[in-house]
């Protein structure tokens, strides 16, 4: 059903979805491809442009997974959807601890850096994007939104995004999601890379692998009714 959530608990479960959305997005995207390239791209252009063209995109994607999520059990079974998010998140988890275990912090980030800057550089499409839209809008707005919106498609914090919307409140999935991402891009911003250097991606990656992990056994304990 389309059901929102709209009923005698409703308060209750915008909250649940709230607080799990924005744990998740934060221990998804603080040092993600996301973050690094609004810490780039904020080193060398006007940070209010910068963050208002990645948060617009992030919006408009949150706002698609949570929609996505409340299509989804309408086309699936609840208990196969269910089962689905139970297995996503796992797998998330168990990726996560799988990094945090292999990665030698500093370098690895510092790698991460630089593999996200040469990617940057090398996008035949930025100049042809650029050149089209700068009569109908500022191009470093247009850049930050477009590079935003494809590093988040197919990311871990979309999809999983849509998988928290398949079994908890989309209201409170998205508002929570919203929170979360204008929380990490404000940072990535304002922090810049000195923050994205000094971060230990090993620690949020344990931290984030074992929330994942979390969710994984709270959906399989408690699915939806």
């Amino acid at each position: 059903s389309l059901n929102l959530g709209v009923d005698v608990d409703s308060g209750l479960g915008i909250f649940d979805g709230f607080i799990a959305s924005v744990s998740m997005i934060i221990v998804s995207e603080i040092g993600d491809e996301t973050f690094i390239i609004a810490a780039l791209m904020a080193m060398r252009h006007p940070k209010s442009i910068v963050l208002s063209g990645a948060l617009s995109a992030l919006f408009l994607m949150t706002i698609l997974s949570t929609g996505l999520g409340r299509i989804v059990p309408n086309l699936i079974s609840r208990k196969h959807t269910n089962s689905a998010a139970t297995v996503l998140y796992a797998f998330f988890g168990l990726r996560l601890l799988y990094i945090a275990w292999r990665s030698n912090s500093k370098s690895s980030q510092k790698k991460e850096m630089d593999e996200v800057e040469e990617k940057l550089e090398s996008m035949p499409a930025k100049s042809a994007i650029r050149r089209f839209f700068s009569r109908f809008c500022t191009p470093i707005f247009l850049e930050s939104f477009i590079l935003t919106f494809l590093a988040e498609w197919g990311d871990r914090s979309q999809i999983a995004t849509i998988a928290l919307a398949t079994h908890k409140n989309a209201v409170g999935v998205a508002v929570g999601a919203s929170i979360g991402h204008t929380v990490c891009t404000s940072v990535a911003v304002v922090g810049g890379s000195m923050l994205a250097s000094k971060i230990s991606q090993r620690t949020v990656a344990m931290v984030g692998g074992l929330l994942f992990l979390g969710f994984s056994l709270s959906s399989y304990f408690y699915p939806p009714l």
